[in-house]
């Protein structure tokens, strides 16, 4: 060994236990790095590029059974700027000018005064051309996009109590829309991984966008969105015109149950959902009960073919009759002397409708109304159905026999009165009305085409004779303002004095009207009612027939129906 290195061989010695101490950390450091710490870092890492969120499809779309569109998806886009950032103000004002007419040097002032994370450029915006705008917003540095779907309602008031709409988590809250909820809802996939670009952007966010696995069922309705509009439009009128409280109505196919048609007025925009009352966005039709007054006679006058000598005369008394063992009066609107069980149908004779259900006694008269479903839901897939009313007989007063025959002490909906006429249009099965036409499933399309028969509640025979009845109500009898010139209507008014505060009110009715239509071969059942119409206008031939026959004329002028005449008015 030379002099130097004895010199310096402790230092030597120290460098090098230096450097192998530091060697030794180092392979440590790797090796934790390599082998033992590779999860967390590789979690790190991917924090660094990725951006992991839940993502889902849409809500199922609803269309009427012709494949119009009545609840849709829009998509709705929000821009924003992190202002912490980085963010090129002036392409940023350029863009919003551009697209929105946003004044460049207002918002230039928001930018700068604004520190935020979040910073709302626009929000809710429906874009033209969405694409034109991710492309735009993705050259610009610091401006970010978020994209939504919003339910969108194109028939808006037409529709609305039949679809009904969602909240803004997206949930059904009525109509169709409550009712079909969880087979209409997107499903969600979470912790779905996205790619983030070196400035922290968002990058490959058309996962967000293509996922038709994740979609919701469509449903396609029974409703023909064309005859809906003309129920619509001619309820509209008729409530105006009449200075009523509602309208409502529902056109339905007699003999599968299908309903064609179905709204009422006041109605709502299911689009702005929260600024019309709770009371607008029920559906009458099937949630609001009203004692029919004589549209229900139909029931007695059935059991009387079935029963009794339909050959029999009934004296109505000159229009005025007391029930007997009763201090009980009733009424005509127009005095008769001996009516035939037809002319009692045609003329709406009070008198003779209690006599007829006196001859059949008080278990076959209540019989009768159970069998053609008062009392019970019809079972339709909508929310919020009642079920009419009509007391146990052990709880029937003196007067309760005579009264429900004319069609008080006792309520009904208008879906209920419409399955009683199918009944009588279809020769005799009371059905299970159907608002669903198909389901489309991701893998197999469910069709609903068969009729659903509750029960048998008559023979051919005696809906054929009803029918003729009805057919002479509108030619010569109560019905006439709803008749056609060479189109054969068969239908029966109702005006039904309002029960309030204990007593029938002299002021307020219902007003309505069921027709079967063309009564020679049936095709369709429509049921109008009208609540509290101006007192003059209060009788079912006055304001709720004509509702009705615009309704038919339109269907006539427009092909629905065929007649000899190329146009009606």
């Amino acid at each position: 060994m030379n002099r130097t290195y004895i010199a310096y061989q402790n230092r030597i010695k120290y460098i090098i236990n230096i450097i192998l101490i530091f060697g030794i950390l180092i392979l440590s450091r790797y090796f934790q790095i390599q082998i033992l710490g590779v999860d967390g870092f590789q979690q790190k890492l991917s924090q660094k590029i990725e951006y992991r969120k839940s993502i889902k499809g849409e809500r199922g779309r609803i269309y009427d059974r012709n494949g119009e569109l009545l609840a849709g998806n829009i998509v709705k886009v929000d821009l924003w700027v992190n202002t912490l950032n980085d963010y090129e103000s002036e392409k940023i004002c350029s863009f919003a000018y551009q697209y929105f007419n946003i004044d460049s040097t207002s918002l230039a002032t928001k930018l700068k005064l604004n520190k935020k994370k979040y910073l709302p450029i626009k929000k809710a915006i429906i874009p033209e051309s969405l694409e034109d705008i991710l492309a735009e917003v993705s050259s610009i540095s610091g401006l970010n996009v978020d994209m939504y779907n919003q339910r969108f309602y194109p028939y808006e008031k037409i529709c609305s109590h039949v679809v009904g709409y969602t909240n803004n988590k997206g949930d059904g809250r009525s109509g169709v829309e409550l009712q079909f909820n969880d087979l209409l809802s997107e499903s969600i996939k979470d912790d779905v991984a996205f790619d983030k670009s070196s400035n922290d952007r968002w990058k490959n966010k058309e996962k967000e966008r293509f996922n038709d696995e994740l979609n919701g069922n469509d449903i396609y309705l029974s409703i023909d969105i064309k005859l809906q509009k003309y129920l619509y439009e001619a309820l509209h009128k008729g409530q105006d015109n009449s200075l009523a409280q509602s309208a409502n109505g529902i056109i339905v196919d007699p003999f599968n149950g299908d309903i064609l048609a179905m709204t009422g007025t006041p109605s709502y925009n299911p689009n702005n959902f929260n600024q019309y009352g709770l009371a607008k966005h029920k559906n009458n039709v099937v949630s609001k009960q009203y004692e029919p007054g004589s549209t229900i006679k139909v029931i007695p006058i059935i059991e009387a073919i079935q029963n009794l000598d339909e050959q029999m005369l009934i004296d109505c008394e000159d229009g005025e009759y007391k029930i007997p063992r009763t201090n009980r009066i009733i009424r005509d609107h127009e005095p008769h002397e001996i009516l035939s069980i037809e002319e009692v149908l045609a003329y709406s004779s009070n008198i003779g409708i209690v006599k007829i259900a006196d001859m059949l006694g008080e278990e076959k008269t209540y019989s009768s109304f159970r069998k053609f479903g008062l009392g019970s839901k019809t079972g339709v897939d909508l929310p919020g159905e009642e079920k009419g009313k009509i007391s146990k007989l052990k709880k029937w007063s003196k007067t309760t026999h005579s009264t429900v025959s004319f069609g008080q002490e006792l309520s009904v909906t208008d879906m209920q009165l419409s399955m009683i006429y199918a009944a009588i249009a279809n020769e005799g099965y009371l059905l299970q009305p159907k608002i669903v036409k198909e389901i489309h499933y991701p893998s197999q399309i469910v069709k609903f085409d068969d009729a659903k028969i509750v029960r048998k509640v008559m023979n051919a025979e005696t809906s054929k004779k009803v029918l003729d009845m009805l057919s002479m109500a509108v030619n010569i009898g109560s019905g006439q303002n709803a008749a056609i010139d060479g189109y054969q209507i068969a239908g029966k008014t109702g005006t039904a004095e309002k029960y309030i505060n204990g007593e029938y009110s002299k002021t307020e009715f219902v007003s309505s009207f069921a027709s079967i239509f063309p009564s020679s071969s049936p095709k369709y059942v429509c049921i109008i009612s009208v609540d509290s119409p101006e007192y003059n206008k209060h009788w079912g031939n006055i304001t709720a027939a004509p509702i009705a026959r615009e309704i038919i004329v339109e269907m006539i002028n427009n092909n629905f129906l065929t007649t000899n005449y190329k146009e009606i008015s």
